[in-house]
């Protein structure tokens, strides 16, 4: 009996403490056996901006370069004949053009080159007297001064003039230097090279050397036959 009556004091002692005990909340310095969590709260912040208010540096930089690109232009230069395609063509005895640029300058195949620029300068004068209208007076110019460029060039009026031989007689193979004002020997630019006085003397020694061999040969064929 004595027993029974410590247990159920032992255990009314253990439920009085257990009942006193409090939670345990995290931040609080009191000895508690219970933990309890506690939600933090988390703050956010949302930061809005509309277009307007903030320059967009990449569609300005975009635009930029955009604008830069159109205004870059490939330069035009110099109107030329020089190309496979028109090499091809003379050889094969076709015309490269249509255009006449001889009679354009009023100039005969095969001029100076000195020739050009006057014929140039003249034409020149009488197309601005002419009072044509500007669209019209601007193709006449550029035609003219492409004749001149084409004529006045070595190397395009040697391909022009080749190409004018070609398609003259395309039965008829002609090498470019053949037409080339700059090589061949009636070059209006080049003179005539001076030409030596033959020298006989080596062709008649030779020739009575030829000659007195054969007699010795025939000599001595007869006088082994005998």
């Amino acid at each position: 009996m004595a027993m029974a009556t410590s247990a159920t004091t032992t255990t009314s002692a253990t439920a009085s403490i257990y009942l006193c005990r409090k939670p345990l909340a995290i931040g609080r310095s009191c000895s508690n056996n219970y933990i309890s969590f506690v939600r933090k709260s988390t703050r956010r912040f949302c930061v809005s901006s509309s277009a307007d208010d903030l320059p967009s540096s990449s569609a300005a930089t975009t635009e930029v370069e955009g604008a830069e690109e159109s205004k870059i232009e490939v330069p035009k230069g110099p109107p030329s004949l020089i190309s496979a395609l028109n090499v091809e063509k003379a050889l094969r005895g076709i015309a490269i053009t249509d255009v006449d640029y001889y009679g354009i300058l009023g100039l005969k195949k095969g001029c100076p080159y000195d020739q050009v620029k006057v014929a140039y300068d003249v034409k020149l004068e009488e197309l601005m007297n002419q009072g044509l209208e500007q669209e019209e007076l601007t193709k006449k110019l550029d035609l003219l001064k492409e004749s001149y460029t084409i004529l006045s060039s070595v190397e395009d009026r040697r391909l022009y003039d080749w190409s004018l031989a070609r398609n003259e007689n395309p039965d008829r193979y002609a090498w470019p230097f053949e037409v080339d004002i700059t090589q061949t020997i009636n070059s209006p630019d080049t003179p005539p090279p001076a030409q030596d006085p033959e020298d006989f003397g080596p062709t008649r020694f030779v020739g009575y050397f030829l000659l007195t061999w054969i007699i010795i040969s025939l000599s001595l064929s007869v006088a082994f036959n005998r």
